[in-house]
């Protein structure tokens, strides 16, 4: 009797132990610890007139160490239409313009978009019109960044970084 006693006592400890925790979702998917991602929002005055011939603004990420910087990988995506295009790249777009004489013009421009990656955490994105014209700065535009470690960046040549959303896939990135 003594024995049922102590197995009963056992078998309830375990279920009281088991009832304590939450139940256990299942197995998750290799992290993105080593994988930094935000979207930034750049406004109009956030650009500063550069160099005599392009705007640039700063956006300070304190992911790009020096693990990121000298051996891993920093992509920057523009959204260009609500895809994510990888910058560097040329934006083309038209604008109606109104000449001299009151009649309406379509004028076709293009804009290339580079970014330069600090190595004190941050990105300097530049963005240079077709005409060098610095009467425009450039409007409101969402940017992702995607700071990877070097270990991860070495182990995944099967990603297609020029696609954000293979990136998204690879590291499990939240948007």
């Amino acid at each position: 009797m003594k024995k049922l006693s102590i197995f009963c006592m056992t078998v309830l400890a375990v279920a009281f132990m088991a009832s304590c925790r939450g139940p256990q979702g299942p197995a998750g998917q290799d992290g993105n610890a080593n994988v930094a991602s935000s979207t930034v929002t750049v406004y109009p005055n956030d650009w500063q007139w550069v160099n005599d011939c392009q705007w640039m603004v700063t956006i300070d990420y304190p992911a790009i160490n020096n693990n990121v910087f000298n051996h891993g990988a920093v992509l920057v995506y523009m959204d260009v239409d609500g895809t994510w295009a990888q910058v560097p790249f040329t934006f083309y777009y038209q604008e109606v313009i109104t000449n001299e004489a009151g009649e309406e013009e379509v004028w076709n421009f293009s804009s290339s978009i580079e970014v330069a990656t600090l190595s004190d955490g941050g990105v300097n994105i530049f963005w240079t019109e077709s005409d060098f014209y610095d009467g425009y700065r450039p409007d409101t535009h969402d940017f992702k960044i995607v700071a990877i470690e070097a270990s991860v960046y070495a182990n995944r040549s099967d990603v297609d970084y020029s696609d954000y959303n293979a990136v998204k896939t690879a590291f499990q990135l939240a948007d």
